[in-house]
C-alpha cells in the first residue's frame, strides 16, 4: 500500500513499487530465499548467471504457475503454459522462425513498417499547430503488424485481423480482472461473458479457416527465398508428423503437433509479444529524451 501510494520518478528502478514485498525481503534474507504462497513453496532467485543456468541447463526442474482460467484463454496452450517433453517438441519446432539468418529475410518488412511509422509522424510534426504523439500506442500497433509477419507471413492481412480479436477479447478479461473474483462467475451468461465467448469462437474459428486454406495451399508454392513463419514451420511438421510412419522416435502420439496446437500457439505469440515488446520501445525512447547524449552515441 505504502509503495503504490507514492509518485514514482521516471526511472528504471521498479521493483519496489512492482514487487515491493520482494525488495523488502530481499533487504532481509539476501538475493536468494525461499517463501511460501499457501501450501506452496517458492524459491526466489535474482542471481543472473543462476538463472540463466536454471532455464537453459536445469528447465525440467523449472515448474511453471498455472496460469487463471482468463488468462489461459488469452495466451493459448502453447509454449508459455507447455511442460515436459510437449514444451520441448514444440519449442524444437517454433525456434527456427527466430534464427538469425531466417530474421534477416524478416528485415525489409519490418523496416517499411518501421519507416511508414516514422513518415506518419513526421507528417504530423510538421503541422502548423503544436502536436502531441502517444508513441505507447503507435508502437503497439507497429509491434502487431511485426508479429503478424513473423506469425502468418504471407497470411499477413488474415493474422493481423485476427490479433485485433485478441486485444479486443484482452480489453475485457482485463476489466474482469479489476473487479471481484466470484468462483463461477465467468461461467454465467452475463453480457460480457457472452461477449468474450464470441470473440473466442470468432478467433479460433478465423485461425481454423487460416490454416486450412494455407494446408490446401501448402503443395502449390512457388520456391522461392522468403522467411519462413511461424504458421508455415508448424503445418510442416504437423503434416510430417501425420504422414510418418510409428517410429521410436515419435513413438508418443500426445507430443504431435496437431490443428488444436498449431491454434494455440498463434495465440500465444501475440499474448507473449505484444505489450513486452512495445512497453520495451516505449520505455527506450522515454530513455533516449531523458538522456540526449545517447541519442548522439547511436546516431
Amino acid at each position: 500500500m505504502k509503495a503504490s501510494s507514492q509518485p514514482m520518478p521516471l526511472c528504471h528502478n521498479i521493483l519496489p513499487r512492482v514487487l515491493s514485498f520482494y525488495h523488502h525481503w530481499k533487504k532481509i534474507y539476501g538475493a536468494t530465499f525461499l517463501v511460501w504462497f499457501g501450501p506452496t513453496a517458492r524459491l526466489a532467485i535474482s542471481d543472473p548467471v543462476l538463472i540463466r543456468e536454471i532455464f537453459t541447463l536445469k528447465s525440467e526442474f523449472f515448474e511453471k504457475n498455472e496460469s487463471p482460467p482468463l488468462v489461459r484463454k488469452l495466451e493459448g496452450d502453447g509454449l508459455l503454459s507447455l511442460k515436459g517433453e510437449k514444451w520441448a517438441h514444440h519449442r524444437k519446432i517454433i525456434t527456427p522462425t527466430f534464427h538469425t539468418e531466417n530474421l534477416k529475410l524478416m528485415l525489409p518488412k519490418m523496416g517499411n513498417s518501421t519507416a511508414n511509422m516514422l513518415d506518419r509522424w513526421l507528417a504530423m510534426s510538421n503541422s502548423d499547430h503544436e502536436v502531441e504523439i502517444e508513441i505507447s500506442e503507435w508502437f503497439e500497433t507497429l509491434t502487431e503488424e511485426v508479429i503478424a509477419h513473423v506469425a502468418f507471413g504471407r497470411s499477413y492481412e488474415d493474422g493481423r485481423a485476427i490479433f485485433q480479436l485478441q486485444a479486443q477479447q484482452m480489453v475485457h478479461a482485463t476489466d474482469a480482472f479489476q473487479k471481484v473474483f466470484i468462483p463461477g462467475y465467468r461461467f454465467l451468461p452475463t453480457k460480457k461473458n457472452r461477449i468474450c465467448w464470441r470473440l473466442d469462437r470468432k478467433i479460433r474459428e478465423s485461425l481454423m479457416n487460416l490454416l486450412d486454406q494455407r494446408i490446401r495451399n501448402s503443395n502449390n508454392q512457388v520456391a522461392e527465398e522468403r522467411p519462413n513463419d511461424l504458421l508455415e514451420l508448424m503445418i510442416k511438421a504437423s503434416l510430417k508428423e501425420t504422414n510418418q510412419t510409428f517410429s521410436k522416435s515419435n513413438s508418443s502420439s500426445s507430443s504431435a503437433i496437431t490443428v488444436h496446437d498449431i491454434v494455440e500457439e498463434c495465440k500465444t505469440i501475440f499474448f507473449a509479444g505484444k505489450h513486452t515488446t512495445s512497453n520495451l520501445m516505449t520505455w527506450t525512447t522515454i530513455l533516449l529524451a531523458m538522456h540526449p547524449q545517447w541519442q548522439k552515441l547511436a546516431a
